[in-house]
C-alpha cells in the first residue's frame, strides 16, 4: 500500500508545477513507543492509527 493522490485525497503527491515524477519507499523503524506513527503522521500530514494486537 502505498501513498498516493487518491489514497490521501489531496495533491501530496502529486505536484503540478514539477514535471519530473518520483516514487519513493520510505521506511520507518525503531523500538516500539518511540513515536514513529507521529513522524509518519508528521510528514504526511494524514492521522493514521496503528495497533498491533492479535485478533
Amino acid at each position: 500500500m502505498g501513498l498516493t493522490s487518491s489514497s490521501t485525497g489531496s495533491n501530496i503527491v502529486n505536484d503540478k508545477n514539477n514535471t519530473m515524477k518520483y516514487d519513493y519507499t520510505i521506511a520507518i523503524s525503531g523500538n516500539p513507543n518511540v513515536g514513529k506513527s507521529t513522524v509518519f503522521n508528521g510528514l504526511t500530514g494524514l492521522h493514521q492509527h496503528t495497533g498491533n494486537w492479535p485478533r
